[in-house]
């Protein structure tokens, strides 16, 4: 997380703002989990007013990163000081809409996340390329068993995750993409939500301490 030499102006006009921001609606279906999830006009919706009437902005820049995309979210005063949290994206499926479902993944992971927004997650399965395997009745599947450099890479994953989703973007921008790939599907979304729990605790202590 980054900011602004001074916060002495932002800090209790985001108090306020989060006082009165309630948690996002589930109003999105998402077929590949069976679940439904607050899409990014849900977030947005629950924000908006809140940052207007204690004069806060938001500003999001996604730009190309290695493996994936990068989301930066602005939370901008009118003062001028202002605080800023990026988030990595993985994306496996390369195109048009593989990119742009993983930046507006990114944009809401990232308002969640510097706001401390609660709802269910995901929606990024697009990203990710996740297929949504037709209904039939099978027997029961093998379980999988991974190999043991899969199960580090995994652990290591998950270790730096733990420090965060800038940890966790350095980590996997470092894997080759043999390696990007043990990482894929449920496994990231868990891992994703590691990370957003590491930085929803560093704002929590950075407002507390």
């Amino acid at each position: 997380m980054k900011m602004s030499e001074s916060i002495t102006a932002i800090s209790p006009a985001l108090v306020k703002a989060q006082a009165l921001i309630e948690d996002a609606v589930k109003d999105s279906n998402n077929p590949a989990f069976r679940s439904k999830y607050a899409d990014l006009s849900a977030v947005l919706a629950v924000i908006r007013e809140p940052m207007a009437v204690n004069d806060l902005c938001v500003l999001q820049s996604p730009t190309r990163a290695d493996g994936g995309v990068e989301v930066e979210t602005l939370i901008l005063h009118k003062s001028g000081e202002w605080i800023s949290q990026s988030c990595f994206i993985p994306i496996t499926k390369v195109d048009a809409h593989g990119t742009g479902s993983g930046i507006t993944y990114g944009r809401r992971y990232g308002l969640m996340s510097i706001f401390c927004i609660g709802t269910e997650d995901d929606d990024g399965n697009t990203a990710v390329e996740r297929p949504l395997a037709p209904k039939q009745i099978s027997a029961p599947a093998k379980q999988i068993v991974m190999a043991p450099k899969q199960l580090e890479i995994r652990a290591e994953a998950k270790e730096a995750a733990k420090k965060g989703i800038d940890a966790f973007r350095d980590y996997y921008k470092g894997l080759t993409p043999e390696a990007r790939q043990v990482l894929q599907g449920e496994f990231l979304n868990e891992v994703r939500s590691i990370a957003s729990d590491a930085d929803k605790k560093e704002i929590e202590n950075e407002r507390n301490g």
